[in-house]
């Protein structure tokens, strides 16, 4: 029997073979698009020192979202050699009528456009207010790491969404002391579970 004989024998089941197939390629290729559409719809928010490596590095607060996001808590988590805790960072204390160029950077929230960043200060400058403002922390040096975590509201999301990022402090003489990041890139909170915790954070905060 020739190949073409065979074929038109068994046609009907080649044909739902064939059938078959076809809607397994498009199942695949609207799941990719699915999560595609997803990864982009999704906030992201970067956590990053900037101008140099020591004390005098600028921590940096960037939104690279495909829409605005609206940070409206930095929560640090400190840790010594004996224990942790957390401090919020934006907090409400009063501040002069003159805000600067940037009030978003003196208030430490606000609207964050695409590509646009968020500057809260020298490190050297958070480190200090951190120690002051943690009960168990007597010296700034006490502190060994400084956990960034932002909180921000993210287009019609009910939950919060946020990122976090550690830095090690390597405290030396002089200028030489340096901050390290943990990690490569900042982790994002996507997880309604973890979300659902950042709305606890924000509550416990108020």
């Amino acid at each position: 029997m020739s190949i073409f004989s065979w074929i038109s024998a068994n046609s009907s089941v080649l044909s739902v073979f064939i059938n078959a197939a076809m809607l397994c390629v498009w199942v695949v290729y609207l799941q990719l698009l699915l999560n595609s559409y997803l990864r982009q719809r999704r906030s992201s928010i970067l956590i990053t020192r900037g101008a140099g490596t020591g004390l005098k590095a600028r921590c940096l607060i960037t939104n690279m979202s495909q829409e605005p996001v609206y940070v409206t808590s930095l929560i640090a988590e400190l840790q010594t050699d004996q224990d942790k805790s957390e401090i919020q960072l934006t907090d409400m204390r009063e501040l002069s009528e003159d805000l600067g160029m940037d009030p978003r950077s003196a208030m430490r929230q606000g609207s964050l456009e695409r590509g646009r960043y968020l500057d809260i200060g020298h490190f050297d400058a958070l480190i200090e207010q951190l120690a002051n403002d943690a009960p168990n922390i007597e010296r700034k040096t006490d502190i060994k790491a400084v956990e960034m975590t932002v909180v921000a509201l993210y287009g019609p999301e009910e939950l919060p969404v946020g990122a976090k990022r550690r830095f090690t402090v390597d405290w030396q003489a002089d200028e030489n002391t340096r901050i390290t990041p943990n990690t490569v890139v900042t982790q994002q909170i996507h997880k309604n579970s973890e979300r659902r915790r950042l709305m606890q954070e924000l509550e416990r905060f108020l």
